[in-house]
């Protein structure tokens, strides 16, 4: 009997033993998950700040790259502005020298040789006229085709009035001038 309770109590502190290795056994694989649970955890968030912090980071760089960007090119552009303007200015005032250079006899002649280019504009639209239809009440004197001839004497009757407002300088006396200086070339050639 005797033995047979020391092989039950063997047994059972056999059965103990087991029971304290499956607790101690529990016991490390819950600390190795509580380890692997807060080592992961802390990791996890620390890398997720590492990240947060690195996309602020790229995002202050890309603002500040794209700010130096448009302050360039805004600065390009103005420079650009200013340089066309200056060559803009520039070449008014090489304009204006060589207005200033031209003598009266220049502008006249400038007048003169594009005189036909002004008057041919002017009657232009006639030129276009399809049909024209005369309505003549006769208060006037003139009627029928002679009333179309009488306007377009008006119009080039007009030629020298924009000749004189262009220049300054009457029509009349210009020719009268152009004929005494041909005049006193043919006496000086003659004397010659």
């Amino acid at each position: 009997m005797q033995q047979q309770v020391i092989t039950e109590q063997v047994k059972v502190q056999q059965i103990e033993k087991e029971q304290q290795l499956k607790v101690q056994e529990a016991e490390i694989i819950r600390h190795e998950k509580e380890l692997i649970a807060t080592v992961l955890k802390g990791a996890e968030i620390e890398r997720q700040c590492i990240e947060n912090i690195a996309n602020a980071e790229k995002s202050r760089i890309t603002m500040v790259a794209e700010g130096q960007a448009a302050a360039t090119r805004l600065q390009g552009e103005a420079e650009a502005s200013i340089i066309l303007l200056k060559g803009e200015a520039e070449a008014m005032n090489v304009k204006a020298e060589a207005y200033q250079e031209w003598s009266q006899t220049a502008v006249v002649d400038k007048l003169i040789t594009n005189m036909p280019d002004i008057v041919r504009a002017m009657a232009e639209p006639l030129g276009k006229v399809d049909k024209i239809t005369i309505v003549s009440t006769g208060n006037d004197g003139a009627v029928g085709a002679n009333k179309i001839t009488g306007e377009m004497t008006k119009i080039a009757a007009q030629v020298p009035a924009l000749f004189e407002a262009l220049s300054g300088m009457n029509l009349n006396d210009l020719m009268a001038n152009v004929k005494a200086m041909k005049l006193r070339e043919d006496g000086d050639n003659h004397k010659a």
